[in-house]
């Protein structure tokens, strides 16, 4: 089986990629039309058949269906496609998307030397052009690269980070005018944004709404505020209320957005008259407080509130100690009014199971995004339904029979009371439409085991629906 390597070596290897690009930079950067001539040779080079991982001869197997899977052979095309049937349709749809997100990427000016010479996008090629290419926060402020282990563990720069509170300027480390500023709004004769919000589905237009120039690279640290306002909208959450009201979320599966938290400050000018508390859950999250040796094992590490005329809200921060991962309780008092997951990966971890089971039964809303719809699409909430009701078809399917068992394991270790209740849930959440979403992060990702374009915050999945969902209007 092809493993991760360990996060410390990983990182080394990326301050060795660093140097390179940084290298590449200095010699093409006095040319406009020069375009980064480094290339990734492994993009659909990797069988896509999980258990192999193998590297792909030439000309290798391409799924003839999405067009975007890969495998070494024959015989893992044939192993696969159980999990992958799932997901083929989507796949293809996601391919009918790429001119979306090509769009949502080209707004942006800077973007286009963000290219290689075949056409693939690179992060790093962005911040490298703004000097802001680096590991250390010290150095780069929000925009400093975190790394994951394959539990999800951030570095240690990310677990202090949420206890080093850097200023607007240290943060961001953009031109004055580039920056997003809160701070500023409660200037004399500061030029608030327009109240109520008043801005399209598009991040050009939500640029000119907060005044900041459409060459501001502020998009790919916005996009995470954005999400959560998305799948809140979905959800049915964005009216401004006659009187102030009180909205708890929680943030489940939070990992490098520990390290810059001041950003979702921003999510209290799209909540106007509402005191707005994200509790943020997730393995660096609970380590990092534990460090800290904090008194609370929930404490508050963020509060912003609004201008009056940018209508008042407010945004708390928290972050919650108790467990890795969130643990549902049975408790109603302990609910939340919302679940929010970005880039959730609901397909890719079973600590999600317990959650989306919790929140059908409850009908707490719950809402996630995904680098695309063949993603979300992985995640069979149609077999958890027949698990939980006993009624799993029988396979002789080598992979869906280890899926079933596992499946299985997982849910006898889950306390559910309206089984008929929570399976209807998932039934009807299965067949929801997924929702693309125009203020994904500008920045389009291709992974090494497929020929899959996406990006993060790329598509909104509504798992269980608020009272006023919007989830059924179809794409924004």
């Amino acid at each position: 089986m092809y493993l991760r390597p360990d996060y410390k070596l990983k990182a080394v290897q990326n301050e060795a990629s660093y140097r390179v690009i940084r290298k590449e930079w200095a010699y093409i950067k006095d040319d406009p039309d020069a375009l980064f001539a480094l290339t990734d040779s492994s993009i659909g080079k990797r069988c896509s058949l999980n258990a192999c991982g193998r590297p792909v001869p030439e000309p290798g197997k391409v799924c003839g269906g999405c067009k975007t899977i890969v495998y070494c052979s024959e015989a893992c095309a044939k192993v696969s496609w159980w999990g992958h049937k799932a997901a083929c349709a989507a796949g293809k749809r996601d391919s009918e998307l790429v001119p979306k997100y090509k769009a949502v990427v080209e707004q942006f000016p800077w973007t286009k030397r963000a290219h290689s010479i075949n056409g693939v996008f690179h992060f790093p090629y962005v911040l490298v052009q703004y000097g802001l290419l680096d590991m250390q926060r010290k150095n780069v402020g929000y925009w400093a690269q975190s790394v994951m282990d394959a539990e999800q563990m951030g570095s240690e720069e990310a677990i202090e980070a949420p206890w080093c509170v850097l200023s607007e300027e240290e943060g961001w480390r953009l031109p004055k005018e580039h920056i997003p500023s809160l701070k500023r709004l409660h200037e004399p004769n500061a030029v608030c944004p327009v109240f109520p919000p008043a801005f399209g589905e598009s991040w050009a237009s939500y640029y000119e709404w907060r005044g900041i120039p459409i060459d501001s690279i502020a998009a790919l640290r916005l996009d995470c505020p954005l999400a959560v306002y998305a799948c809140l909208k979905e959800m049915g959450f964005v009216s401004i209320p006659e009187e102030r009201r009180k909205l708890t979320v929680f943030y489940l599966g939070a990992r490098d957005e520990i390290m810059f938290i001041p950003v979702f400050g921003e999510l209290a000018l799209l909540f106007p008259n509402t005191d707005l508390d994200l509790v943020m859950y997730g393995p660096s999250v609970a380590l990092s407080v534990q460090r800290n040796k904090s008194s609370s094992t929930r404490p508050r590490v963020f509060q912003y509130t609004s201008p009056t005329a940018c209508g008042g809200g407010t945004i708390r921060v928290f972050l919650d100690s108790k467990s890795d991962y969130y643990r549902p309780s049975r408790n109603t008092s302990e609910h939340p009014d919302a679940f929010v997951a970005l880039d959730a990966g609901l397909s890719c971890y079973n600590t999600w199971i317990p959650v989306v089971c919790l929140a059908a039964e409850f009908g707490i809303p719950f809402a996630a995004t995904d680098y695309g719809e063949a993603c979300v699409s992985q995640f069979r909430m149609d077999l958890i339904a027949q698990a939980l009701t006993g009624t799993l078809p029988y396979t002789k399917n080598v992979v869906a029979r280890a899926y079933h068992e596992n499946l299985e394991d997982v849910l006898s270790k889950v306390h559910v009371g309206d089984i008929e209740k929570t399976s209807a849930v998932l039934h009807e959440a299965q067949n929801r439409p997924v929702r693309f979403n125009p203020f994904m992060q500008p920045a389009t990702r291709q992974h090494g085991s497929s020929l899959f374009l996406g990006a993060n915050n790329a598509c909104i999945q509504v798992v269980v629906p608020g009272r006023k969902s919007t989830a059924n209007q179809g794409d924004v």
